[in-house]
């Protein structure tokens, strides 16, 4: 069906259409700004791209109050912690930074102007007066937080106000179905947190993961780095989110450091590429040592990473505590205490005990009364910790006695997600 129906004005080629459009703007005092005019779900709809100056002004935040109606408002309850992290996100990034499209919603047909034909679809030109307002459909939280930081850029000579977002605009005045339309567009889905690591290399600690995992002869074409869960039949001997739980071990000694707080740990620890690099180069280096004699990574690397033989994992997995993200996690835990020794010699030493005075399976008798409870392994944090502590007493490293006067950590799981 053509987009005539909906009562554009139609001229007789895009210049035509321009000139008119041009036109009326100057009349009105308003602004031309070029954009495809299409349809969806049998409504109008126009896609083009706004300044923040521009929408700022033009686009009016109606958002519901906590505890009453969300029915009497077009927007949902502001979040301002997370209008407060897009903020922080847009001031750490502003050379270098992206946002999604937003959706707006206006309740009349603006002054659009198109080319005459059949067309479902088109380039046009529309005008939009100082008095026309927009409300928002999704994107309510970056549009506050694109406000609140072009508020803070008053009077300097910053380009963030200049800079542009693509904006869809649903013709729509039936606020029912305006709220509809949030309903419909926030059917997203969660990104797996693996996925997400491998993705988001702004953070330093995930810059090394990555590189801990190409650098190391187990890791390299072995971890699956998109799933939410590692299936039992998987070839694969650990997720992402499950190396990148190690990597909070040996850098925090906390897999379950909070996310808020990685950003300036992780910057504190590892913020410039000389530390970096250097942490990457000790990981490797132990990584190197465990898998050349600890049973059954020494294996496992001699596998091929797909195929028949591959499938070895699986038997594996079923017997190795060092095969699972609690055995990660151990790993890590004592890793950190051994790094805090100056020796590079003793530190290979540990690791070299760590791999082969270690018994690995899960009914050896280490793991007894801590994280082995029956047939299975506990994943909460406490046993974890009481186990970690078993081997470094093993191997020869200082365990420091707990300050009973200091808060423990709260009990944690490691799930098949991964550590959290």
């Amino acid at each position: 069906m053509s987009i005539a129906h909906f009562g554009l004005t139609e001229h007789d080629s895009l210049t035509a259409a321009q000139a008119a459009a041009s036109e009326a703007a100057t009349a009105s005092g308003g602004r031309v700004f070029t954009c495809v005019v299409f349809q969806q779900g049998g409504r109008l709809m126009l896609t083009t791209a706004f300044s923040y100056a521009f929408l700022v002004k033009h686009v009016v935040s109606d958002a519901a109050v906590k505890g009453g109606n969300p029915r009497t408002a077009t927007n949902r309850p502001i979040d301002t912690s997370h209008v407060r992290s897009i903020t922080k996100y847009l001031t750490e990034n502003e050379n270098d930074y992206i946002l999604p499209p937003v959706t707006l919603n206006v309740r009349a047909v603006p002054a659009i102007h198109i080319p005459r034909g059949n067309f479902a679809m088109t380039a046009g030109f529309v005008v939009i007066g100082d008095e026309t307002k927009f409300s928002v459909t999704d994107g309510q939280h970056r549009l506050a937080a694109i406000a609140k930081r072009s508020e803070s850029l008053i009077d300097t000579d910053s380009p963030f106000p200049s800079d542009s977002i693509s904006v869809v605009i649903v013709v729509e005045p039936d606020v029912a179905r305006i709220h509809q339309d949030f309903a419909d567009a926030a059917q997203t889905k969660q990104i797996p947190a693996s996925l997400l690591a491998a993705y988001n290399t702004r953070e330093p600690l995930n810059r090394v993961l990555t590189k801990i995992v190409d650098g190391s002869a187990l890791f390299a074409g072995r971890i699956d780095e998109t799933s939410k869960s590692l299936s039992k039949l998987s070839s694969a001997i650990f997720l992402l989110n499950q190396v990148r739980g190690l990597v909070k071990e040996l850098l925090f000694q906390d897999y379950a450091l909070s996310e808020a707080s990685i950003p300036a740990r992780s910057f504190q620890a590892i913020g410039t590429t000389e530390k970096q690099d250097a942490f990457v180069s000790r990981t490797l280096a132990m990584l190197g040592i465990l898998t050349q004699h600890m049973d059954p990574w020494h294996a496992v690397a001699e596998l091929p990473t797909s195929g028949g033989p591959a499938n070895q994992v699986v038997d594996f997995r079923k017997h190795y505590i060092n095969m699972t993200a609690t055995g990660l996690v151990i790993i890590g835990h004592v890793a950190f205490e051994i790094e805090k020794n100056l020796d590079p010699e003793w530190r290979k030493a540990r690791y070299l005990d760590l791999a082969t005075k270690i018994d690995w399976r899960r009914n050896a008798q280490i793991w007894e009364g801590n994280i082995i409870t029956g047939d299975k392994i506990t994943t909460t944090r406490s046993p974890g910790r009481i186990a970690a502590r078993k081997v470094m007493e093993a191997i020869g490293v200082p365990v420091i006695p707990k300050n009973p006067l200091i808060p423990q950590p709260t009990q944690e799981a490691i799930s098949s997600e991964g550590v959290h």
